[in-house]
């Protein structure tokens, strides 16, 4: 298989899909990897690193019979026939155009965030990052507001989390800020991203308050006393909210939600997904932090967990074989979709987005 590792086209997204020892597995089995040129640099990995290993230093590689990307490729960018695996975040209905797109270009394509065990685990999951990311830069935003607000900015002292390289130097900063505070922070979820959250606030002096799902529907009782919400559960359409627009009336003006799990009008019914250019917006008078991809803060750190648990499935599609999970679309069908016995549920949208285009 010719496989190509794209410079990731998101702004703000620095993560590479695949780190160099994992590419050397790939050249090994016979297979020719091109990197596009400087797809490693800002997680500290060389175009010579990469060519170490064995792969060809390129240009452009969409033209590769196999991408394997960080995040969803650009629709200009997909070819007709090709293999595509990434973060697709189609399987909610989020993206039709990027599914139309996929479907008419005949593209098999597969999403990490659906690949899972017999328990329905995620096998490739980036949730503690993700937390570590969302808790620091939600204590720092807390920061600002209660500054603005005219009262002291205790966590003045923390940068912005892209200023360190990994994340023990992120850890250190917390110590070394020396971060306490009579601060009320509630983390909804009990997974990966809920402990990413827990993570940070062990360098500090604030004492979480995890509230699983079962806790969830009481939600009201604690809105006023939250001063950072933490949303960190995995959420489906047909799920109640589990904060709406009108409770947003409890809470401080002060207070700031971090939707990490940043489903757009989800759990959080107000979330609007947001960038690192502009991270934040203010809805009913509450300060919003909704960026959906958090973990790129921390580059190097997340590209080498994520290259470690995707490299198994690449090498399984390289060769061939069709993964029993995570399978998005193959044919021209939404294969997700059938499987899970929802395809009917899709095919208006898709009938609407080609009338749009």
């Amino acid at each position: 298989m010719i496989i190509g590792v794209p410079k990731e086209t998101k702004i703000g997204e620095f993560r590479v899909a695949l780190i160099p020892e994992h590419v050397r597995r790939l050249t090994n089995a016979g297979h020719t990897v091109f990197v596009e040129r400087n797809a490693g640099r800002k997680c500290k990995f060389s175009n010579r690193d990469y060519e170490k290993e064995g792969a060809l230093i390129v240009d452009d590689v969409y033209d590769c019979e196999m991408i394997v990307r960080v995040k969803e490729p650009p629709l200009a960018t997909i070819k007709k026939n090709q293999t595509i695996m990434g973060y697709l975040h189609m399987e909610k209905g989020q993206n039709m155009v990027l599914l139309k797109k996929l479907l008419d270009q005949n593209t098999v394509s597969y999403a990490y965030e659906e690949l899972r065990d017999e328990k329905k685990n995620r096998l490739v999951n980036l949730g503690i990052e993700a937390g570590i990311v969302g808790m620091y830069e939600g204590i720092r935003l807390y920061g600002k507001i209660l500054e603005k607000k005219g009262s002291v900015n205790r966590f003045k002292k923390l940068k912005p989390i892209k200023s360190y390289f990994c994340v023990q130097d992120v850890y250190k900063a917390l110590k070394e800020a020396n971060v306490h505070n009579n601060v009320n922070v509630y983390i909804l979820g009990k997974g990966r991203v809920s402990f990413g959250a827990q993570e940070v606030l062990k360098y500090t002096d604030i004492k979480p308050n995890v509230l699983y799902r079962d806790k969830t529907v009481f939600i009201d009782q604690y809105l006023p006393k939250a001063d950072i919400i933490v949303n960190a559960v995995d959420w489906y359409p047909w799920e109640s909210r589990i904060i709406t627009k009108n409770m947003l009336k409890l809470m401080k003006k002060t207070a700031v939600i971090i939707d990490i799990s940043c489903d757009e009008n989800g759990a959080i019914e107000s979330c609007i997904p947001t960038t690192w250019q502009k991270p934040t917006y203010v809805f009913n008078g509450i300060t919003h932090y909704c960026v959906d991809n958090l973990p790129s803060a921390i580059p190097r750190d997340a590209s080498i967990h994520l290259s470690s648990m995707i490299i198994e499935h690449v090498l399984k599609v390289a060769n061939n074989e069709e993964l029993e999970t995570g399978l998005m679309t193959k044919n021209g069908i939404f294969e997700y979709a059938r499987k899970e016995g929802k395809l009917a549920e899709f095919e208006g949208e898709l009938i609407a987005v080609e009338e749009s285009v």
